[in-house]
């Protein structure tokens, strides 16, 4: 069992994640030894396992992914530094059924690559709707606008279809953290969908770094309609399908803002705080560029290194915040509304290209049907996640219009660095328009 992450020891009392792998040789430090076997009892030997307190104590949550076969988690796990916990799993291989197989036989494939219709689709009638049994994987909880997206994206599939096409929402990275699911539903055709920030996709579709140009929209219908106006989206779109992946719609949980223990007014009160960010490096230039410490962690690890003082502050929108309990930790949100929060829904372009043009019309009406709603459901949690914050003892900061822009004052390297790592003007001028502010 070989150490993944850079916490585990005695006095830390936490392990972040543990990797079976032996891609990269690392220095084995943590005392839990886990086997995984499929049921038929053959070792599987290349599980990606995370391991997380949500409580910081020691009943540990053991998630444990492997392609080709359902994620297992499980609960209320002792694990106790210098002692050895031994877990034995048994993992259960994901079936796929296709009612146009040879001998309309249910078969168990490690990936959705294997399929025969991948090959066979232009011996289709193209308004044939298949028996499909599909996933979509996201980094979320449940009680999230995330998985709101993704569970009606599901159920609109299943009713456009006549429930013969099936999705299966699988949150809190069952099936991998945000930056693995990019690369599964590549290289091993796993999950078939995906929701998550673009923020996490950006070194993997540099183009999407337009939106990681801070302060640059505040208001959510200018930003909403600037997404919508079909030149912009048709560019974006177009990045997507270089990189690979098929955009199916955006939604938003509006605009990431700022909480912290120290109540900031004016750009000075931000040099030195230790702030939490996405590990994006644009994100964390903007950061930098205000004065602020910057320490890149995973969503998971936040309160944590909030209630232990080794971050002062973090950024996320309203809905994170509530559903991640931050105000047990953090006294003030300061509105910064500095980058908005999109949430794309995406497939890869060769599960996309394997359907018929009915399943393509099926899963381009309901991603339409689910990003309406989405949009709809933000705007209603928005002020429900809002009054949650006030009764729960946090205090809401509006800055000072000179605060703002003196933040993109300091901003302006990184739009000049961003322009030059899209190259495009085309698509930064119309990120532009509408209302946007630079």
């Amino acid at each position: 069992m070989y150490y993944w992450d850079y916490i585990y020891s005695k006095d830390s009392n936490c392990i972040i994640s543990l990797d079976t792998s032996t891609e990269f040789i690392k220095i084995p430090k943590g005392f839990l030894d886990v086997k995984i076997f499929a049921l038929d009892g053959t070792p599987i030997k290349n599980a990606y396992i995370r391991i997380f307190a949500p409580d910081g104590f020691n009943e540990y949550i053991v998630n444990i992914n492997a392609i080709g076969y359902y994620p297992v988690q499980i609960n209320n796990v002792q694990i106790c530094p210098g002692l050895v916990c031994k877990l034995n799993v048994n993992l259960n291989p994901i079936q796929i059924k296709d009612q146009f197989l040879k001998q309309n036989q249910a078969i168990n494939l490690p990936s959705y690559k294997n399929l025969q219709i991948i090959q066979d689709i232009s011996e289709l009638p193209q308004d044939t709707v298949r028996e499909l049994s599909l996933t979509l994987g996201m980094d979320s909880p449940k009680d999230t606008l995330t998985y709101l997206y993704g569970e009606k994206f599901a159920d609109e599939v299943y009713a456009l279809s006549n429930g013969k096409i099936k999705i299966e929402v699988f949150t809190d990275a069952k099936m991998g953290a945000d930056r693995q699911m990019l690369k599964t539903i590549l290289q091993d055709d796993y999950p078939d969908f995906i929701v998550q920030t673009t923020a996490h996709q950006v070194d993997f579709i540099p183009n999407l770094s337009v939106f990681d140009m801070p302060m640059v929209s505040t208001n959510i219908e200018n930003l909403r309609n600037t997404i919508d106006n079909d030149l912009f989206y048709e560019k974006i779109s177009s990045s997507y399908s270089d990189a690979g992946y098929k955009l199916l719609g955006m939604a938003d949980l509006l605009f990431r803002q700022m909480t912290s223990n120290k109540e900031i007014l004016n750009i000075d009160d931000f040099k030195g705080i230790r702030i939490r960010t996405i590990q994006n490096h644009n994100h964390q230039a903007f950061w930098e560029s205000l004065g602020a410490t910057v320490i890149p962690l995973p969503a998971s690890d936040i309160y944590a290194n909030l209630m232990y003082g080794f971050i002062d502050a973090q950024e996320n929108p309203y809905e994170v915040i509530v559903g991640f309990k931050l105000y047990n930790v953090q006294n003030y949100i300061i509105n910064t509304r500095h980058l908005p929060h999109l949430l794309p829904l995406i497939t890869s372009t060769k599960l996309y290209n394997s359907l018929t043009t009915a399943e393509k019309e099926i899963i381009d009406k309901a991603a339409i049907r689910a990003t309406a709603y989405a949009r709809e459901k933000a705007d209603e949690r928005f002020e429900e996640r809002k009054k949650i914050l006030i009764d729960e003892g946090m205090t809401i900061v509006d800055l000072p219009e000179e605060t703002i822009q003196a933040m993109r004052s300091e901003a302006l390297p990184i739009y000049v660095r961003i322009r030059e790592m899209v190259g495009d003007d085309d698509l930064i001028n119309l990120y532009y328009q509408n209302g946007n502010t630079i």
